[in-house]
């Protein structure tokens, strides 16, 4: 099962005590101080990486921790750092604070965020030590560590997605222009968690993800569209399947269904350029592939035909995602 959201618990190590601490020569008052400072805490650091698909590593609920720093000593020595911890997730990942604000942006290999920072150190009582108080019996306590909670938001780093109501073909689709192996079937139910794929054309590499889930209020937390949504996000284009297999009003319809939620989530989906592909064309007449043609045309929507099972129209589908995702990035 693959996890794109998590809410885990991190604390910072805490800063090391100074050392209150007097050297013993001969003609200096107590010895004079010479305490060294506490180590400072170790740090909570998140790496994106992307060798990792999933949050599922952070499903288990424990805590995670970095250690604190050591205590100073005499003659002046400094205590040890604490060890910092780091944490893979997955680039693409946000993070928020406990009040839902996003504090960090992981979506490039190797970007690092320090989620926690640890407690500094605590001076030693020969940083006190003046000409008015040459012999300081007191010392710093180190500082606390960051005790927090955060959530972890994956959104996969497509720039590609297949959308549409399950059963459309996106599966399927997605075997046929990438390496990718997702299960696909004739099921009435949906994937249950995004598949990816790379879909090679000429010089470029493109990233398709399978986008599943979408039903009928999906923007409003129905079935598991509303969880998926967040990975549309990141998507540079859109390619919206809908069914042949059904009647041209029955097609519309269901068509609608997709722009709907698409246009009522908290994303700015609609903006995208989306590519409307009637799939499964196969298994309907030529008759019934215009008369859903023209019904999609006279409602204004263009409509490319295809058929992932006899190939039909693929090329045409490979070049027209070329084409935008091409136009799409030299705008950037």
């Amino acid at each position: 099962m693959a996890i794109d959201q998590v809410t885990i618990h991190i604390s910072s190590g805490n800063g090391g005590p100074g050392a209150a601490s007097f050297r013993r020569e001969k003609y200096v008052a107590h010895g004079g101080p010479d305490g060294g400072d506490g180590g400072r805490g170790g740090d909570i650091i998140l790496k994106a990486t992307t060798s990792l698909q999933s949050l599922i590593e952070f499903k288990t609920n424990k805590p995670y921790k970095a250690r604190s720093g050591e205590g100073g000593k005499g003659k002046k020595q400094y205590g040890p750092d604490g060890q910092d911890t780091t944490l893979r997730v997955p680039a693409g990942t946000i993070v928020y604070d406990d009040m839902g604000e996003k504090i960090a942006d992981l979506c490039k290999e190797g970007a690092v965020f320090i989620a926690a920072k640890g407690g500094k150190g605590g001076r030693g009582n020969a940083k006190f030590a003046t000409s008015i108080n040459r012999v300081p019996r007191y010392a710093q306590t180190g500082i606390s560590g960051e005790n927090k909670q955060i959530t972890l938001e994956l959104r996969m780093l497509a720039e590609v997605g297949l959308v549409g109501l399950p059963n459309a073909g996106k599966s399927t689709l997605l075997k046929t222009l990438t390496s990718a192996s997702p299960k696909v079937g004739d099921y009435p139910f949906t994937t249950l968690f995004p598949n990816l794929g790379t879909l090679k054309y000429y010089d470029k590499e493109i990233i398709l993800a399978d986008i599943p889930g979408l039903i009928e209020g999906s923007s409003e937390g129905q079935g598991l569209g509303h969880d998926f949504l967040r990975h549309i996000d990141r998507t540079r284009l859109l390619i919206h399947l809908v069914a042949a297999t059904q009647t041209p009003e029955e097609a519309y319809a269901n068509y609608v269904t997709i722009q709907s939620e698409l246009k009522s989530s908290d994303y700015d989906l609609t903006s995208k350029p989306i590519i409307t592909v009637l799939s499964k064309s196969d298994m309907v007449s030529s008759e019934d592939l215009e008369a859903l043609d023209l019904y999609f045309k006279n409602n204004k929507v263009e409509m490319m035909s295809m058929s992932s099972f006899s190939k039909q129209g693929i090329t045409a589908l490979i070049e027209a995602i070329y084409k935008l995702h091409s136009a799409h990035t030299e705008g950037l």
